[in-house]
């Protein structure tokens, strides 16, 4: 990585390609999943504790070596103090590019693309401020509809705006059999006078996406003027993104996500929704312009070039926009054969003195197939990023993350409010999440389950 290749880069028109990974669970070739593990940081250990498996993707992710160092190697510039010194000028290409590449990543990238692109101090700061936007272009009395999984903040926000508006709203409840938001859940709930509708791409605690075009579809047959707004923050690094061909008006993204640093809020506005603004964009938004500090944007950059390094075995198509679809693609098909392996074990390998036998044996059957484990959300779906949430019959998850932790295996405990909202629907008030990444391998989601096995051998009662 030289920041010279940032300022370099190439950005190419978008057309669609698919690879043959498209829609499968495919893993990674060996020696490229080694090349892509090299490309993050403490992917196999912790500087503190040492060795580690990281399954906790959605709540510490990794971070690209070379978003850190494009961030290091900027930070250490003098800074330039005249609008045409040569590092001004740097910087601020720097800034161009990577507005240009983000545009190409989200697929949104066309002529005056820059002016529907903002950026916030965070993901969630963001998110606010776009909802705040449409809330605020939307006539009083109007109808507004948010889902089961929005946070408070967007609870609260929505609900200040009804009083001092007099809006009227509805709640998309989550289906407890699938895990997502459905179509026909959004059709009932949306009305002629419907004018902002929130959406959440994917859980971050059940990891169950939602079809956001069919959604959108079904909301515009009853409301074509309303305002789509969809939180990305959990998807975009699971899969390609083609925002503009999802008829919304609002696609947040958070850096961290996408494994770099340092950490902001990205999105992508409609023109329509841009217009509302009438030249006053609100306060905590900021629009591309070549004086802000690059580190935000060169860190986007540095993940973009990644992705067409990474897309380039699967596709020999030369537009960019190509390789980068290849790329998630590739990613979304080794996630999902991770996935596969977690819920479902390893059956077919061979008997080992280490693995039981056992028809039941975590190691043999995965997840879904033990009798103490129920996973929420419907374990056999193509509806899946990367995660998965489970409670153990008989032993609390606090005690299942501690058990996974000792043996050096990073999880997730499931306990904040939001979690036991997200969660209520299935009953349950807590459970563990494991979330993968496509740095992961299957050899780490072996040990994870043999890890795991001895656990749930113990009677409930025989925790000390």
């Amino acid at each position: 990585m030289a920041m010279t290749n940032a300022v370099h880069a190439m950005h190419e028109s978008p057309h669609g390609a698919s690879s043959a990974t498209c829609g499968r669970a495919v893993s990674l070739p060996p020696r490229l999943l080694r090349q892509v593990r090299g490309h993050f940081y403490y992917v196999d250990h912790c500087p503190i504790d040492g060795k580690r498996i990281h399954l906790n993707g959605v709540g510490e992710p990794l971070a690209l070596k070379s978003a850190v160092q494009i961030n290091a190697e900027l930070a250490s510039l003098p800074v330039p103090l005249e609008t045409d010194a040569p590092g001004h000028h740097v910087q601020a290409m720097l800034t161009t590019h990577g507005w240009e590449d983000l545009a190409t990543w989200l697929g949104v990238a066309s002529a005056g693309s820059h002016d529907q692109l903002w950026r916030a101090s965070s993901v969630a700061e963001c998110w606010a401020q776009v909802l705040a936007l449409a809330l605020g272009a939307t006539p009083r009395g109007s109808h507004v509809v948010t889902t089961a999984l929005a946070s408070a903040e967007e609870a609260t926000a929505i609900a200040l705006r009804a009083r001092q508006r007099a809006l009227s709203s509805a709640t998309v409840p989550v289906n407890p059999l699938t895990g997502r938001l459905e179509v026909a859940e959004y059709a009932h709930c949306v009305t002629p006078e419907t004018r902002v509708a929130t959406l959440v791409h994917t859980c971050p605690f059940t990891g169950m996406r939602q079809d956001v075009a069919a959604i959108a579809h079904a909301i515009r047959e009853v409301a074509p003027a309303c305002f789509i707004l969809v939180m990305g923050e959990h998807h975009a690094a699971h899969a390609p993104l083609a925002v503009a061909h999802w008829e919304i008006d609002a696609y947040v993204v958070g850096a961290e996500a996408i494994f770099c640093r340092p950490r902001q809020g990205f999105a992508w506005l409609s023109r329509r929704l841009s217009l509302a603004m009438r030249g006053t964009p609100p306060n905590g938004l900021m629009a591309p312009h070549s004086g802000e500090e690059p580190t935000a944007l060169a860190s986007i950059t540095e993940w973009v070039a990644y992705l067409d390094w990474l897309g380039r075995p699967f596709t020999g198509a030369p537009p960019r926009c190509s390789r980068l679809q290849a790329a998630g693609e590739a990613i979304q098909a080794h996630e999902r054969a991770l996935l596969n392996r977690l819920l479902h074990g390893f059956p077919e390998a061979p008997e080992t003195p280490e693995a039981s036998a056992s028809p039941t044996s975590l190691w043999r059957c995965g997840l879904h197939g033990h009798p103490r484990v129920r996973v929420i959300g419907a374990p056999h779906s193509s509806w899946r990023d990367a995660t998965v949430a489970f409670d153990v019959r008989g032993i609390e998850a606090w005690k299942v993350v501690q058990w996974l932790a000792a043996t050096g295996i990073a999880a997730q405990l499931l306990s904040s409010p939001q979690a036991r909202r997200a969660l209520a629907p299935f009953g349950y008030t807590t459970a563990t999440r494991l979330s993968v990444s496509h740095y992961n391998s299957e050899a780490e989601i072996e040990t994870c389950l043999q890890t795991l096995e001895p656990l749930l051998e113990r009677p409930a009662e025989a925790w000390g």
